[in-house]
């Protein structure tokens, strides 16, 4: 008789869930706090579940053999690495000199080139900006997760718009058992931040975290954080020099509340204007101290796989990554510190590089969305004759025999884009499918995107990321997240495959 277990079945008997081999999104976690969730995130953790995994278990005989049509993914558009980055990858490669650790901190002299950069782009501190200032982490992702642990408590709340990065939202409950609460942003504000409601949405939630906690615990929760995402994830929306004034009200309030703005400018380098790139909080000094910046090369650099990012903050946020970052993994890697140098210098001949590689990136970026008007709201739509006129013979070239092109060129029915809302940067568009609510197709009714996507899915193994996934604020409507940044074959195959599914509906 077998009286003793093994180091792994009694492993596999406190974690049940790893047993089994899953599809999909890896386990999302849970909050420190208990084994569920916030609301809010609970709606996000729901949603994201069925995206990642729970889809694949409508695949049937006819769609089995069908390759996936993702219409959610996060990554940029293929693009070469930019240049410089690659020569600073290679130059310390082919130095021989990779032998030793680096430090916690990053490569010092890497840090004063960045340093440079950010004055260049207009970063202020009331004390100078120093190499001090600058931090590499792997990846934004990180770069969240070391500052939610660095400044957030139990019960403690971080603040984000919804809609949001639906990833995000799961960090503060799972580092350090804070909360998140969502702000609705709405069209009547052009879907910005309204400085207004973010300062009344602070006062309730301490009022309520003191009512609440006040007496019970060593400290009284508060709202620790907001983040700012510059330009935004996934609307696109960007605060430059036209509309600073948002920014700094954004920035005074948070001040005055005692809140850090947590900077999300990831994105900014895709901002279509190119001479009003997103303004970065810290361009007035006031700011400074108050704000955490976060960036990287993921979205723009043709460097995701790298996962190379960076946090720029106050020297005392600064030395509590460092220690974070010593305390889980000792040390930063050089290849990625010698990316983020060459990405982000003050070289001329970096800016000349910039220019001459953002150019076409960008121009592509805003055809690829002119191409989705044209499929989504009908070819007609494009208001450029030339830009219509290159649409629509990629359309006929891409679009298979499987599909109308005459339905596809008269775009897909009750689809539009979420009014008020293309984008002035990335590669995301939010569509609105309400006006499918109550519709049908062989005893399938749509109510809400987890309708919508589950439809989509068992006709044409179509994947996009519904509203709930990034804290969409009106429930009442259904709204997806679609990217532009797939192949131009693949992104005329899906959205054809998705008119031809929703014509079904009746």
């Amino acid at each position: 008789m077998k009286t003793n277990s093994t180091a792994l079945e009694k492993f596999i008997e406190n974690h049940q869930y790893l047993e089994t081999e899953t599809r999909g999104l890896p386990d999302l976690g849970q909050s420190m706090n208990n084994d569920t969730f916030s609301k809010d995130v609970k709606k996000v953790e729901d949603a994201m579940s069925l995206y990642g995994n729970n889809l694949y278990r409508l695949e049937d005989e006819r769609i089995k053999g069908m390759e996936t049509r993702s219409l959610g993914g996060g990554s940029p558009m293929k693009t070469k690495v930019f240049p410089p980055a690659k020569e600073a990858m290679l130059d310390v490669i082919m130095l021989d000199d990779m032998s030793e650790y680096p430090k916690a901190a990053g490569d010092k002299n890497s840090r004063k080139k960045i340093t440079e950069y950010l004055k260049r782009e207009g970063f202020e501190s009331p004390r100078g900006i120093n190499e001090d200032n600058v931090i590499f982490t792997v990846s934004s992702t990180q770069a969240f997760n070391n500052i939610i642990s660095l400044i957030a408590r139990n019960h403690d709340v971080v603040l984000m718009t919804g809609p949001n990065y639906g990833l995000f939202t799961f960090v503060p409950e799972r580092s350090s058992g804070a909360t998140v609460e969502i702000l609705p942003l709405s069209e009547e504000d052009d879907w910005y931040v309204n400085p207004e409601k973010l300062a009344g949405k602070i006062d309730e939630i301490n009022l309520r975290l003191k009512n609440e906690y006040e007496g019970k615990l060593p400290y009284t929760p508060k709202v620790v954080a907001f983040l700012n995402e510059n330009p935004h994830n996934p609307l696109g929306t960007v605060m430059n020099d036209k509309n600073k004034e948002i920014l700094e009200k954004i920035g005074d309030v948070c001040l005055e509340k005692g809140v850090f703005v947590i900077d999300d400018i990831i994105y900014r380098d895709l901002t279509y204007d190119r001479d009003n790139l997103s303004l970065p909080m810290m361009h007035n000094s006031k700011y400074f101290d108050n704000t955490i910046t976060i960036t990287g090369l993921s979205k723009s650099y043709g460097l995701a796989a790298i996962r190379a990012g960076m946090i720029i903050a106050s020297e005392p946020i600064i030395r509590g990554i460092r220690n974070n970052i010593f305390q889980t993994m000792d040390s930063y890697p050089i290849i990625q510190t010698k990316a983020l140098e060459g990405a982000f210098n003050a070289s001329d001949k970096r800016y000349r590089e910039y220019d001459k590689y953002f150019k076409p990136i960008i121009d592509e970026y805003k055809y690829r969305l002119e191409m989705l008007k044209g499929l989504i709201e009908g070819i007609d739509f494009i208001e450029d004759k030339n830009v219509r006129r290159a649409v629509e013979e990629e359309i006929r070239k891409y679009a298979s025999n499987d599909f109308n092109i005459n339905e596809v060129l008269d775009g897909i029915p009750g689809v539009s884009f979420v009014n008020k809302t293309i984008p002035q940067s990335g590669f995301f568009a939010l569509l609105d499918y309400t006006n499918l609510k109550g519709k049908s197709f062989d005893g399938k009714v749509i109510f809400n995107d987890k309708d919508l996507l589950e439809f989509l899915y068992s006709q044409e193994k179509i994947k996009l990321i519904g509203g709930r996934s990034i804290s969409w604020p009106n429930e009442d409507e259904i709204i997806g997240r679609v990217t532009t940044a797939l192949d131009k074959d693949k992104l005329v195959d899906s959205m054809a495959a998705m008119n031809k599914s929703l014509r079904k509906l009746r």
